[in-house]
């Protein structure tokens, strides 16, 4: 699976699928309480199964008003 990191610059990853993201969040050190995951336009939650063939993109929440 491709994992492209948008923080500060852009990183582009392949790890292994077959995991939910919380699992790959994990093996990344990174809060998904920070972060987006974006996979085909969609925003995931930490429960989504990622496969071997999906590229998602990890942006860094932004806050303010």
């Amino acid at each position: 699976m491709k994992v492209i990191l948008h923080q500060p610059e852009r990183q582009e990853l392949e790890i292994k699928g077959g995991k939910k993201l919380a699992e790959i969040a994990k093996e990344l050190n990174i809060n998904l309480e920070a972060y987006l995951v974006v996979r085909d336009n969609t925003i995931l939650t930490r429960d989504e199964f990622l496969r071997d063939g999906d590229v998602i993109e990890i942006f860094p929440a932004v806050s303010g008003g």
